[in-house]
């Protein structure tokens, strides 16, 4: 998968970034580079970003606020960040905290752009 590079980089170049995961329209992980859960519990970690996600997107349209541009999950150990992609898919940058939250934003919308010109052109 050429993407798999794109994901690999997003990983390494945010300081504590624990996985990243590609995502489907119904929140299943199509791919994952991960490194310190089990990929299972990263899988189900998705499947709940892509419920949240869903559900906003859902709110969004019927509000006519537009889309979804990032996600920004924190909790008290981790910072999840969920971005869209063409045809429903999702990008997600899982990151220890404390963070570098501009950077990695802007990380994952590089990716995100990388990926959608790789697959989705």
């Amino acid at each position: 998968m050429p993407f798999q590079y794109t994901l690999a980089n997003l990983l390494a170049h945010n300081e504590g970034a624990i996985a990243v995961l590609f995502l489907d329209e119904t929140g299943e992980t199509v791919d994952l580079t991960n490194t310190e859960f089990q990929p299972f519990q990263m899988k189900i970690a998705g499947a709940y970003v892509g419920i949240y996600l869903r559900q906003l997107a859902g709110i969004l349209s019927r509000a006519d606020l537009g889309t979804t541009e990032v996600l920004h999950i924190e909790k008290s150990d981790i910072h999840l960040y969920a971005t869209p992609l063409p045809d429903g898919y999702y990008l997600v940058l899982v990151q220890r905290r404390p963070a570098l939250v501009a950077r990695a934003r802007s990380t994952l919308l590089t990716a995100r752009d990388e990926i959608a010109r790789e697959i989705f052109s």
